[in-house]
């Protein structure tokens, strides 16, 4: 993957944010004498107005990279997997010319690798758009500083006529650690690790591991595994880590993508589980093929979607760590992520004496539970290690009887966090997670081969919209192709894979950043395809006070939703290429289109 010499913010021809308004603003005030002068008075003020809200105020800005992603998107290609119906969001910006604008054919995207199922889709004809436009706000870096987690936008340090947008992460005078893709406080001897304060911002900025709404269909009737099923520790060599697949009060409706529990008069727990059994490209050309498959589960690990494309020559300027863009050399993550959030709805229909619902993660083989008193409608957390239970905490969460609830569970940067019906349960410090000795590596186990799980007894209730996320896992080093590759091939033994990582880890996953008196750190959210801090001459790695520009709030125009003529819209105009000819069947503005709503929102 390439180090992106184009990972900067454009600004459009456009007057910033508010200009509108002041040019309302001043067309509203009466006119006395209805002169040319008169005339010409009120649009110089109110266009001075624009200029003045312009300069100190706010300003509207174009994402042309994917740096930030998902968070921001850049110029992206946007498809439909024909597998399993998810949608395929993909960086494109590598196709076009940063400087001309034009199209480069021989780096035009034709295939995409979905995130969900991992089927690689064709995309060549696939719609691109343009990158997010977002708002800056100026004034709160004017009066007061910066907080940490914020997206900012900043001159670039080593040419400060540019510039760039990210997650600004450390602050003036800290030495900050990356290891393990954690961001910690570090002073050569213990380190602490950095939270995002903001519960919905951690949320805000999960990456999607799978959604049971769109299982693979096709896969599954060649006799793939389903991800979810109901399970018992039986034993035995054919379940994963001791979980294997049972008759149980839980019965699955393929069709509806969703588990029925009947036992509300039971009392043992029984258990739905995820396996992470993820399909490469080869099994799913085994399945389209009709061949002998052989599934195995793997660790969850650091794929990011928006990465996964490829084309028929690499871009020029390619990332180390990835030999082309041909599909063969697409990226599926190497680095183990134990930090997960599980999502569901459940609706209880009735409830027995001993109405429970119990939500586990599991890291590093450390079993983290979240187990709901649906009588007194009590929250208490729990962990699990091989040899003793420990309670942490407990909290009134207002779920009892029956009802329909979305839950969230998160084990993320050491703490745990239940949100029901998108309330957050205050646990207090109880849920904060102290390791004993941070600076050991935590490693996964085979347990971490199946790292959620639901369990309930004494309930009829139905679970459904299942959803596995994940943290940003923040890489130190993205340019080790060969400790990286060798990690890849590990994911299906995790005993292999944690000994390789604990023997070359301190040095292949870990870096340290000081950062300078007046200085900021700044990394991007896709970490893996983004040129911040960690890639900058050690000199300039932390940003001055005085190249801060303004703090990003808003995503004010994602990109409009072409309809009619399937979707597609119709060309108004096509891209030109590097040679100057018109590419017929790449539509660059389509008519007709509608705002994209549901991304217009506050940026966390």
């Amino acid at each position: 993957m390439s180090i992106q010499d184009r990972d900067s913010m454009k600004t459009p021809p456009a007057t910033g944010a508010g200009s509108s308004a002041s040019v309302a603003k001043a067309a509203a005030k009466p006119v006395h004498v209805d002169t040319a002068r008169d005339h010409f008075e009120s649009v110089l003020f109110a266009l001075v107005l624009a200029l003045l809200f312009r300069t100190f105020e706010a300003e509207a800005f174009v994402i042309p990279t994917g740096s930030m992603a998902p968070t921001l998107y850049g110029r992206h290609k946007e498809a439909v997997c024909t597998k399993c119906g998810h949608t395929i969001t993909v960086g494109a910006s590598d196709e076009m010319d940063a400087e001309t604008g034009l199209l480069h054919e021989k780096t035009r995207i034709h295939t995409a690798i979905c995130p969900n199922c991992r089927y690689l889709n064709e995309v060549t004809s696939a719609l691109s758009f343009n990158g997010d436009r977002i708002l800056v706000n100026k004034f709160p870096y004017e009066l007061g500083n910066p907080s940490r987690w914020d997206v900012f936008v900043f001159k670039y340090p080593e040419e400060p006529n540019i510039n760039y947008i990210k997650r600004l992460v450390g602050l003036p005078g800290e030495t900050i650690r990356i290891r393990q893709g954690n961001l910690y406080l570090w002073d050569g001897k213990v380190e602490k690790i950095l939270r995002k304060d903001d519960v919905d911002k951690q949320n805000a900025i999960q990456i999607a591991v799978y959604d049971d709404r769109h299982a693979p269909q096709e896969l599954l009737q060649t006799g793939w595994p389903e991800r979810w099923a109901a399970v018992a520790q039986t034993g035995g060599e054919d379940g994963v880590a001791g979980w294997n697949p049972v008759e149980s009060v839980w019965k699955q409706d393929a069709a509806q993508r969703t588990f029925q529990c009947q036992g509300a008069s039971t009392a043992e727990l029984n258990w739905i589980r995820y396996r992470h059994y993820v399909p490469d490209m080869a099994e799913w050309q085994l399945a389209v093929d009709g061949g002998q498959q052989s599934p195995v589960p793997r660790l969850v690990a650091d794929f990011c979607g928006y990465n996964t494309y490829s084309g028929s020559e690499p871009p020029v300027g390619q990332y180390p760590n990835i030999d082309s863009h041909t599909p063969d050399a697409i990226g599926a993550g190497e680095f183990w992520v134990g930090d997960l959030t599980l999502n569901c709805q459940v609706n209880i229909a009735a409830t027995g004496p001993q109405a429970e619902l119990i939500l586990e993660l599991i890291e590093g083989g450390i079993r983290y539970q979240c187990r709901i008193d649906c009588k007194s409608a009590t929250a208490v957390l729990f962990k699990q290690t091989a040899d003793r239970e420990i309670e942490l905490a407990s909290a009134p969460c207002g779920l009892s009887g029956p009802g329909s609830h979305h839950l969230r569970f998160a084990n993320v940067d050491d703490r745990l966090v239940l949100w029901v019906d998108d309330h957050v349960i205050e646990f207090g410090k109880g849920a904060v997670l102290d390791q004993p000795n941070a600076l050991i590596p935590n490693l996964p186990t085979d347990d971490d081969l199946t790292p959620a799980g639901i369990a309930a007894r004494g309930l009829d209730a139905t679970v459904s919209e299942l959803v596995i996320t994940r943290d940003i896992y923040y890489l130190a080093n993205p340019s080790d192709s060969f400790f990286q590759k060798a990690l890849a091939k590990l994911l299906d033994h995790p005993e292999e894979w944690s000994r390789r990582y604990a023997e070359e880890a301190i040095h292949k996953d870990t870096a340290v950043l000081q950062i300078s008196a007046d200085g900021y750190l700044a990394l991007g959210d896709n970490s893996p395809r983004s040129r911040d801090s960690r890639m900058w001459a050690q000199s300039l790695q932390s940003v001055p006070r005085k190249f801060l520009v303004g703090k990003a709030f808003f995503i004010y125009w994602p990109h409009g939703v072409p309809f009619l003529n399937d979707g597609r819209g119709f060309s108004l105009v096509n891209y030109t290429d590097t040679q100057g000819e018109s590419v017929k069947d790449y539509p660059k503005y389509t008519i007709p289109f509608y705002p994209q709503v549901g991304r217009m929102k506050r940026i966390r």
